[in-house]
């Protein structure tokens, strides 16, 4: 039977050591939690409810006319965008809102492992959504065209598709870094949709702050991608540097927090 030793992390947190669970198993279970929950199993059904929506009302807009594939891929990737981020966030503060964080402490006490699972499965599931929505907004476009009788020139390239993911993935590790670094649904939520907003507001009156936009603006740095991969030196140096500023520095307190919080 093997034996488990503990080492000091530099913060005071005594981190085990020794055989644990796989980080295949600790992937697997972090997807699953996104999916038989009722929060996160409702948010996908929203998630796919309104897509379908959206997809049908913009079909039966452009019935007549057509509309280019592009089009479509905005369509459905939309509402993924405003929601995914908030199972991103589910996904992040399970153990605390569900009090489970005992019984998972328990069977893998290398919390850091955990939250990298975290990570991955959201990115994970972020990248599956996406690929369903590529999927239905290329269906769409076949009917419109057999309806219409337009042409079968699909507009996208591999780039703006790849900077679509990123763009969705961006949002979705942002809403995983709100979590960890509140560890409150509610409260990330709020902070996830209410922050950017204030933070807008200030940049409109300090002149300062606004002057920088793009390289502290994580949104306004990620528009480009959504045309493709075929930034300039510069714009990819300000999504590096905002996303440090709205990924980075609340994932780093959120692992911190994670790491050093006690367990009732």
């Amino acid at each position: 039977m093997s034996t488990a030793t503990t080492t000091t992390a530099p913060w005071g947190h005594t981190e085990p050591t020794g055989r644990g669970l796989s980080f295949l198993t600790l992937l697997r279970v972090e997807l699953r939690k996104q999916v038989d929950t009722r929060a996160g199993r409702g948010l996908l059904i929203a998630i796919g409810v309104l897509t379908a929506l959206a997809l049908g009302l913009f079909m039966w807009a452009f019935r007549d006319s057509g509309a280019p594939l592009s089009a479509l891929l905005s369509v459905t990737t939309t509402p993924q965008g405003l929601l995914l981020p908030v199972l991103g966030i589910i996904t992040a503060c399970n153990e605390w809102s569900q009090r489970t964080a005992l019984i998972t402490f328990t069977q893998e006490p290398r919390r850091l492992r955990v939250v990298l699972a975290k990570l991955l499965s959201a990115v994970v599931l972020g990248t599956i959504a996406v690929a369903l929505a590529w999927v239905l907004a290329i269906a769409a476009f076949l009917i419109l065209a057999a309806v219409t009788g337009q042409s079968l020139n699909p507009d996208p390239d591999w780039g703006q598709l790849v900077g679509v993911w990123l763009t969705q993935l961006i949002a979705v590790l942002q809403g995983v870094a709100f979590g960890l670094a509140l560890l409150s649904v509610p409260m990330a939520i709020v902070a996830y949709f209410v922050l950017p907003v204030l933070f807008s507001a200030v940049a409109a009156f300090v002149p300062a702050i606004r002057d920088l936009g793009a390289w502290v603006n994580v949104n306004a740095a990620a528009t480009p991608l959504t045309e493709g991969l075929d930034l300039t030196g510069e714009q990819w140096a300000q999504l590096g540097t905002s996303a440090l500023l709205w990924i980075g520095l609340p994932l780093l307190i959120g692992i911190w927090r994670v790491l050093t919080r006690e367990v009732k």
